[in-house]
């Protein structure tokens, strides 16, 4: 039960968005069904990519415009590339909840189980505060037209018709509103999935940690024998977070690398948006949508880098726990397995983007508000 709270919710959005694998005893009208649903959230992700390409198009010498139209569009790019990755994938990332719930990760000891709430209890809580944030942040972009009198639409889209007309309108806000939905649910979904995902590989680190710690002296040859029992249980234990890590990575460093880069665009054209904006021009409104969606932006990115640097600090701390063992007593064939499993814990783990050399971490995070703020005090120098 502990387990399930770290993805059920998501993985049954992912579902419902068609894009996660449905169990095997499902039947073909349910399959069906989530072909629909997965073929049109596509087609609707398609039509918002191409209404934003168009109106860059037309205005492609005004700056201000074109940032505009960024604000929303490298968002949707991350997404759609979000819903390819996991529908292409969907088949090896299946494994990431059978993974979960072996009993190889199951917590032995009261101490390993007292772990693995605390981990459940901030996955949640992270999860419903980014949920809220998100919707806030989603219902604020659509309620901006209303204090605006609905003198422009919500998002910065090609308009095939005259918005002054009641009707066009009318119908062009509806569609802007239906696009938005499945957009805010699928960033929830992956981003707060993501969190969890690698707070449940920190948490296996830190019980093999405590595992390694407590292995004790030896008094006889059965202890001995012992150790060595336990020494291969743990050198097993290990290869299977490796493993699962190995998923985590394919889960996130295609959407994740898109997103970083993305992350870039959104946070250079919000910059300059606000910084154009003024209180007494009456757009205290556009300021706080604007700064909100940063805000969130942020946190999106912030996330992940973080959880991904909380993984690699709990691996590097492998190697000094099986040293704190209590190994002098042991014989040369165990003390043999510390030293190769010392080799082995030698190198912390790390999830790659794109880039080999470049990895999620909280350096990562840096440099990207670093990178973004640098092109947008660039893009203002040229412009002013």
């Amino acid at each position: 039960m502990v387990t399930d709270d770290f993805y059920k919710y998501q993985v049954w959005y992912f579902q419902i968005l068609g894009i996660w694998q449905l169990p095997t005893w499902a039947t073909d009208q349910q399959r069906r069904l989530q072909s629909m649903r997965f073929y049109l959230i596509l087609v609707i992700l398609c039509i918002m990519l191409l209404l934003f390409a168009l109106e860059l198009l037309n205005n492609i010498s005004q700056v201000r415009e074109i940032l505009k139209v960024f604000f929303m569009f490298a968002t949707e790019i991350s997404c759609m590339t979000k819903l390819l990755h996991l529908k292409l994938e969907s088949r090896k990332l299946g494994g990431l909840v059978e993974m979960m719930m072996s009993q190889d990760f199951a917590a032995k000891t009261e101490q390993e189980r007292s772990i693995m709430e605390s981990a459940r209890r901030a996955v949640v809580h992270m999860r419903n505060f980014y949920g809220i944030t998100s919707w806030a942040t989603a219902s604020l972009i659509l309620l901006v037209p209303c204090f605006a009198n609905y003198e422009e639409l919500p998002l910065a889209m090609f308009e095939w018709c005259s918005i002054q007309g009641r009707i066009c309108y009318g119908m062009q806000y509806l569609f802007h509103s239906i696009s938005l939905l499945p957009t805010c649910v699928l960033n929830i979904t992956y981003d707060s999935v993501a969190f969890s995902l690698l707070c449940f590989l920190k948490v296996q680190l830190q019980m093999l940690v405590l595992r390694l710690e407590k292995l004790g002296p030896v008094r006889c040859d059965l202890g001995n024998e012992k150790i060595a029992r336990e020494l291969r249980e743990c050198a097993a234990y290990y290869n299977k977070i490796v493993q699962f890590k190995n998923l985590v990575e394919l889960f996130i460093k295609v959407p994740g690398s898109v997103q970083l880069m993305c992350s870039v665009l959104v946070l250079v054209s919000n910059l300059y948006d606000m910084s154009t904006m003024s209180v007494a021009n009456g757009d205290a409104i556009f300021m706080a949508k604007t700064c909100i969606y940063q805000l969130v932006m942020l946190w999106q990115i912030f996330i992940v880098c973080y959880a991904s640097n909380d993984v690699t600090v709990q691996s590097s701390r492998l190697c000094h726990g099986i040293y704190s063992a209590q190994w002098t007593g042991w014989n040369r064939s165990n003390r043999r397995i510390l030293l190769l499993m010392m080799q082995r814990f030698n190198s912390p783990m790390v999830l790659r983007t794109f880039n080999p050399t470049f990895v999620f971490s909280l350096e990562a995070f840096g440099s990207i508000v670093n990178c973004s703020y640098s092109y947008f005090a660039l893009l203002k120098r040229v412009n002013s």
